[in-house]
């Protein structure tokens, strides 16, 4: 089992994940909201809030988080889809139209291009989609605001979103698109919605079809130098990556586990002398890495 002095300082922790990925056979990366966050896409921020959406602003709303809370579930309680589509079109229009690839993302690019890597995301945002990874070595598991599904769900299918979102935004009066522009499924009829795992309608087919090369990666793998390096993931859905890296760097002698997140780097007793854990701003610490690798 491998096993590294405990690092304590900033410097210490930068050079031990420099020379983690320089001796990894594979790189397994778990990506959550806080590689976007720290491209400057956070949720939770006022600001971001105001400067985007100013009219939920003034309505009294304070973070993208709250605002995203109250339309999570809306469609399902019956209420007002050109007032839901009134937000989700500008939201989708922002995060995956509008944003371009973040520096983060980049940054992760130049440091693992030439590895033998898989990326797990829980992220829907599309800016794995932006980057020039392999798209055959990502696996996205919680949708993508790039398509659109069934509300019911009567089918499989999911819709490019791009044409149906510019039809709505141009359309929105009162925080409201018109009627006209409403996204319908064309089997059934009924209204179209954001390709999200918010419940059991979530349509998940089209995203699973990279779920068992993840697995093979693993199995593939089991014995090699394994650094898996968790960047932003926290508690939302932890049974995704967080948990499971840290199962796996318990379970595999020749792993290590890097945690980098701002405010939720711990790691468990029974993993620390095989962990690395960054309580940092995970674009600088990319950025530091690449300074430190040659």
């Amino acid at each position: 089992m491998l096993y590294m002095k405990k690092a304590t300082t900033y410097e210490d922790k930068i050079n031990n994940l420099v020379n983690k990925i320089k001796k990894a056979d594979v790189i397994v990366v778990g990506i959550g909201a806080g590689m976007t966050a720290s491209g400057g896409i956070n949720y939770s921020d006022e600001k971001l809030l105001k400067k985007w959406f100013p009219q939920y602003y003034d309505l009294g709303f304070r973070s993208l988080m709250e605002l995203q809370g109250m339309f999570w579930f809306w469609n399902k309680k019956e209420k007002d889809m050109q007032l839901y589509w009134g937000y989700w079109a500008r939201h989708i229009e922002k995060i995956r139209f509008q944003t371009p690839l973040l520096e983060p993302y980049k940054n992760l690019e130049k440091l693992i291009k030439d590895k033998n890597y898989f990326i797990i995301s829980t992220n829907a945002d599309g800016q794995l989609e932006k980057s020039d990874f392999d798209k055959n070595k990502i696996f996205s598991m919680q949708g993508n605001y790039g398509y659109l599904q069934c509300m019911t769900p009567c089918t499989d299918e999911i819709y490019e979103s791009e044409e149906y979102i510019k039809k709505m935004t141009k359309s929105i009066e009162n925080n409201r698109v018109s009627m006209d522009t409403l996204p319908r499924c064309p089997h059934c009829g009924n209204y179209l919605i954001p390709n999200l795992r918010c419940d059991d309608t979530f349509v998940e087919k089209p995203h699973m079809k990279n779920s068992e090369k993840y697995r093979d990666f693993l199995r593939e793998n089991i014995n090699k130098n394994i650094l898996f390096l968790e960047l932003g993931v926290g508690y939302n859905t932890p049974v995704i990556i967080r948990y499971p890296f840290e199962k796996m760097t318990y379970n595999l002698d020749k792993s290590t586990l890097a945690r980098v997140n701002k405010g939720m780097a711990t790691v468990s007793k029974e993993i620390e002398d095989k962990s690395i854990s960054l309580d940092e701003d995970i674009n600088k610490v990319l950025l530091d890495v690449i300074k430190n690798m040659n």
